[in-house]
């Protein structure tokens, strides 16, 4: 995979409550291949996610996230 297939999202994930909660959904989303860097912040409630849109979209890191607990409230491109 090559920089131009990059893309970025702020995932608003209200579940966020600790450093330890960002660690655990950070892992989720670090575990598909597709997925280069996750960024969390915590005031804000939210995940930076850096992926390659062909190979994995939004929609299905959502539902990973969702499967283990971390309900995703909005998406936004960044």
């Amino acid at each position: 995979m090559n920089g131009d297939a990059r893309s970025r999202v702020l995932l608003d994930v209200p579940g966020l409550h600790c450093n330890g909660c960002i660690s655990s959904a950070a892992m989720v989303l670090e575990g598909f291949p597709a997925v280069f860097r996750v960024e969390g912040d915590l005031a804000a409630k939210q995940l930076t996610v850096e992926f390659d849109l062909a190979s994995i979209t939004p929609a299905a890191m959502s539902a990973q996230l969702a499967d283990v607990g971390f309900e995703v409230a909005a998406v936004r491109w960044a």
